[in-house]
């Protein structure tokens, strides 16, 4: 039987934490870094939309509209106006066109949301399909629109604003439809 060197297994054990200890600081590096480095990367392809950049600070806002349609809806909503720019307590009037693909009537509602979050407390909705749900009869194509307040102030590190839809079928509201 081998005898076992000590000092042979204390000295690869020694080798094994400073390497350790390495791998644990380049990680700690790497997620200290990741923050500016995935801001210069998204601004390297150009796909911040947030970025001030896009129009002069404080003066003007960048509007972008989206539409999302849940999958078992037979609906297609396009924005006509897919992009807008808001000056300073001026409005934006956006217009969509909806269509009903069945020859059956939806019932349907538009949940609308601000992107970045902070953009819903300088964009007040005057006007909105979204208040009221909506029906639409078999193969029926409407526009609608909505209109949009601008705060007369602008924060300067915001230039741009989506604001997104997501229309969702109103099964209750179908079901009490059919009743009356």
């Amino acid at each position: 039987m081998a005898a076992i060197d000590v000092s042979i297994i204390t000295k690869q054990n020694q080798r094994l934490a400073i390497k350790l200890a390495l791998v644990a600081a380049l990680m700690f590096g790497f997620g200290y870094a990741l923050a500016p480095f995935y801001a210069s990367f998204c601004q390297f392809l150009g796909i911040d939309r947030a970025n001030a950049s896009l129009t002069q600070a404080g003066s003007a806002l960048r509007v972008e509209f989206d539409v999302n349609v849940a999958a078992d809806l037979p609906v297609t909503m396009q924005a006509l106006d897919g992009v807008q720019v808001a000056q300073a307590g001026g409005q934006v009037k956006a217009r969509f066109v909806l269509r009903n693909e069945s020859d059956q009537p939806v019932y349907l509602r538009a949940v609308p949301s601000f992107a970045p979050v902070r953009a819903a407390g300088v964009l007040q909705k005057l006007e909105c399909f979204c208040f009221n749900a909506m029906s639409l009869a078999g193969n029926e194509q409407r526009e609608v629109t909505v209109v949009l307040l601008v705060a007369k102030s602008l924060p300067a590190e915001m230039g741009a604003a989506t604001l997104s839809y997501s229309l969702q079928a109103i099964p209750a509201f179908t079901h009490k439809v059919r009743e009356s």
